[in-house]
């Protein structure tokens, strides 16, 4: 698969409001970890960091094993995490105009994978 090169947003900010969200899987309260969508990543480079979402440190271990998902489904579950944490952050007024442009450019490769238009 190829994806263009991009500008990956590093925001510890950002990072912190995403950790403090429950867990998007299991509902677990906060604090959580921060995890980073794997479809975009790649040879020790984190997505960007406006593709997270709050993940408690089981349902992380869990999911970055990838053992009991297929890797569409985890990417699409990925999609679907990254969108309900933008929600709530759009909703808790934390998703600033520099995430969101980054969110913008960095979803894109993300909507290839999960929609097929990747080979």
């Amino acid at each position: 698969m190829m994806f263009p090169k991009l500008t990956r947003l590093r925001s510890e900010k950002h990072r912190r409001n995403v950790s403090q969200l429950a867990c998007v899987c299991c509902g677990r309260p906060g604090p959580s970890q921060c995890a980073h969508a794997n479809a975009t990543k790649g040879f020790g480079v984190k997505a960007c960091d406006s593709l997270t979402f709050p993940l408690c440190p089981d349902c992380h271990r869990l999911h970055d094993q990838g053992g009991i998902y297929t890797k569409s489904e985890r990417w699409r579950r990925e999609w679907e995490y990254v969108d309900a944490t933008r929600a709530e952050l759009l909703y808790r007024n934390q998703w600033p105009a520099e995430v969101e442009a980054a969110y913008r450019k960095a979803i894109e490769p993300l909507a290839r994978v999960v929609h097929g238009e990747v080979a």
